[in-house]
C-alpha cells in the first residue's frame, strides 16, 4: 500500500525522479499542482525513503496520475495497482494519462492511443541537419534577421528584466492561442526544480524572440524539450533555430535521447479521435504541433497512452483526463475560452447577425418598436457591427502583422466591444420599459430573450478578443543582454 501523504517530501521526490525518471512526464511529477503519492505506507518505511511515487492530480471522483509511476522497473506494475486499489478504497476512479505502454503489460489495464511523441539521438544531429535542407534554410533565414540563441542560467529566469521580458513573452504567446490556459502536464511551469532544468533564448537585437525550456529525463540521460515559445512578431525559423542549437549543444554533450513531447492524437488513434483532431482545429491546432514536430525527420515516434484499469470505463477516464487538463469544470474551461474571443466565434457572430438583421428589417414595426425609425436604426447599427466584424476577420485578428496594423485592429476591436456592450444597455432598456408589458404569447417572450441574450453573450466575447489584440499589439518584450543574462 502507499500513502499521499498531507506533508510532501521534496528530497525523496526529487531523488525518485533522478534515480527512476525514464518517461517524458517524470520530471512534471515535481510540479507545485501536483499531489505525490508514496510507496510503500509511511508506517512501512522504517525510517527509509519511499521506493516509488505516483503524482496526480484530484478531480474529485477522480485521480489523474501525471504519466506512470515514477518506479524501477521490476516495481512499477505493483505500485500502479497498489494506487488504484487505495483509490478505490477511498470511491476514486483512478487512470494513468500519458503513459509509455509498460502499465499495459498487466492483464489489470486497458488502454487509449493518445499520440505519439518524436524521438531523436542528438549524436546524430550533424548528420541529420546536413540532409534536412528545409531546417538549414530555416535556421538561415532567422539568423539572416539577427536572431541568436543564448543559454541562460535557469534560476535567474523569473527576476529581474529578464524575468519581466519571459513573463511578456509567455502573455503574448498565450494571445495567440484561442483556447484557455490548461494546466497538468502542459501547465507552463519554469520555477519547479529550475536548477535541473536548461532553457535557451531566441534574441533579435535586444528584444525576446523566443525560448526553449528543457526537463531532465535523468534515467535516459536524456532531455525533453518542454516548452518551445515563439514570440508572434519573431521571425520565421526562430522556432527552428533554437531546437537546432538546443540539439547541437546536446550532442556535444554526449546525449544521446531527446524528445519535443507529446504530439496529441498523431499516429494510429482511433477513427473518432481522427475526427476530433480535424473539427478541433479552428480551436486547437493538433495537425499543425504534429506537422511541425514531423518536418524535423524524428528518428522514430513513440506511442503515448492513457491507461486505466480494465473494469473501469475508459470514457470516464478520459473525462477525467480532460478536466485535469481544464483545472476542473470542462464547462468553465468552455466558458473562459469564449471569453478570450477566439477567432471561429467571432466568425459565428457576424454570420449570425445576418439573419437577425434580416428580420429586424423585414418584421412589422408597430408591435416591436416604439417608432419606424427605432427600427431603422437598429438595422443600420447591426448592418455596422456587421461590416466592422468583416474587417476585423478580414485582417487575419491574430495572424503576426506589422505593429500599426495589429495596434489598428486592437483599436477595431475595443470599439466593437464598446458599441455592442451598448447595445446590449440599450436592448435591455427598450425591451424593459416597451417590449415586455406587450408580449402576449410565449413566442414573443422567446424573441425578446433572445435580442437581450444576444449582446449580453456578444460582448464578453468581443471584450475578451480586444484583449488579447492589444496584448498582441504591444512591443516585444526587451532587455539589456547579455550582462541580463550571466550565470
Amino acid at each position: 500500500m502507499g500513502k499521499a501523504c498531507d506533508e510532501d517530501i521534496p528530497e525523496a521526490s526529487a531523488d525518485l525522479v533522478r534515480l527512476h525518471g525514464r518517461t517524458a512526464t517524470a520530471f512534471r511529477s515535481l510540479g507545485r499542482d501536483l499531489v505525490r503519492w508514496y510507496w510503500p505506507l509511511a508506517s512501512d518505511m522504517a525510517g527509509q525513503n519511499p521506493r516509488a511515487m505516483v503524482a496526480y492530480t484530484d478531480q474529485g471522483r477522480a485521480r489523474v496520475a501525471a504519466g506512470e509511476p515514477v518506479a524501477s522497473l521490476d516495481d512499477l506494475l505493483t505500485v500502479a495497482e497498489a494506487f488504484v486499489d487505495e483509490s478505490a478504497t477511498l470511491g476514486r476512479r483512478a487512470s494513468f494519462f500519458g503513459t509509455e505502454g509498460r502499465l499495459v503489460q498487466s492483464p489489470r489495464f486497458a488502454r487509449r492511443l493518445l499520440g505519439e511523441q518524436p524521438v531523436w539521438n542528438p549524436q546524430g544531429w550533424t548528420a541529420h541537419r546536413r540532409a534536412h535542407r528545409s531546417l538549414r534554410e530555416q535556421c538561415r533565414r532567422a539568423r539572416a534577421k539577427g536572431v541568436v540563441i543564448q543559454e541562460i542560467d535557469p534560476r535567474r529566469l523569473m527576476i529581474g528584466e529578464t524575468g519581466e521580458a519571459v513573463q511578456q513573452l509567455v502573455a503574448r504567446w498565450r494571445a495567440t492561442r484561442s483556447m484557455a490556459s490548461m494546466g497538468f502536464l502542459v501547465q507552463i511551469d519554469l520555477t519547479t526544480q529550475s536548477a535541473a532544468r536548461r532553457v535557451f533564448l531566441a534574441l533579435q537585437h535586444g528584444q525576446l524572440a523566443g525560448l526553449l525550456a528543457l526537463a531532465p529525463v535523468p534515467a535516459r540521460g536524456g532531455w525533453l524539450l518542454e516548452h518551445l515559445l515563439r514570440d508572434p512578431d519573431a521571425p520565421n525559423g526562430t522556432a527552428d533555430l533554437l531546437v537546432d542549437h538546443a540539439m547541437l549543444q546536446l550532442a556535444t554533450e554526449g546525449v544521446q535521447w531527446a524528445s519535443l513531447g507529446l504530439a496529441p492524437l498523431h499516429g494510429p488513434v482511433e477513427g473518432w479521435l481522427q475526427r476530433v483532431r480535424h473539427w478541433s482545429r479552428p480551436l486547437f491546432n493538433f495537425e499543425g504541433l504534429a506537422a511541425f514536430k514531423r518536418k524535423l525527420r524524428p528518428d522514430r515516434w513513440e506511442p503515448i497512452y492513457l491507461a486505466w484499469p480494465r473494469d473501469g470505463s475508459g470514457w470516464r477516464a478520459l473525462l477525467d483526463g480532460l478536466r485535469a487538463f481544464a483545472g476542473g469544470s470542462l464547462l468553465l474551461f468552455a466558458v473562459r475560452t469564449v471569453f478570450r474571443g477566439p477567432t471561429p466565434l467571432l466568425r459565428a457572430l457576424c454570420w449570425l447577425l445576418l439573419p437577425w438583421t434580416l428580420v429586424l428589417a423585414l418584421a412589422p414595426a408597430a408591435p416591436w418598436f416604439p417608432h419606424a425609425a427605432v427600427q431603422l436604426a437598429w438595422v443600420l447599427f447591426d448592418l455596422l457591427l456587421i461590416m466592422a466584424l468583416r474587417t476585423l476577420l478580414q485582417r487575419h485578428t491574430f495572424a503576426p502583422r506589422t505593429m500599426m496594423a495589429r495596434r489598428r485592429t486592437a483599436r477595431l476591436a475595443t470599439a466593437l466591444a464598446a458599441c455592442v456592450s451598448l447595445d446590449a444597455l440599450l436592448t435591455a432598456w427598450q425591451a424593459w420599459v416597451f417590449n415586455i408589458p406587450r408580449v402576449t404569447t410565449n413566442m414573443d417572450g422567446v424573441i425578446v430573450l433572445l435580442a437581450c441574450a444576444g449582446p449580453v453573450v456578444a460582448a464578453p466575447v468581443l471584450w475578451g478578443a480586444a484583449r488579447r489584440l492589444r496584448m498582441l499589439a504591444r512591443p516585444r518584450p526587451s532587455f539589456d543582454w547579455p550582462s541580463s543574462l550571466t550565470t
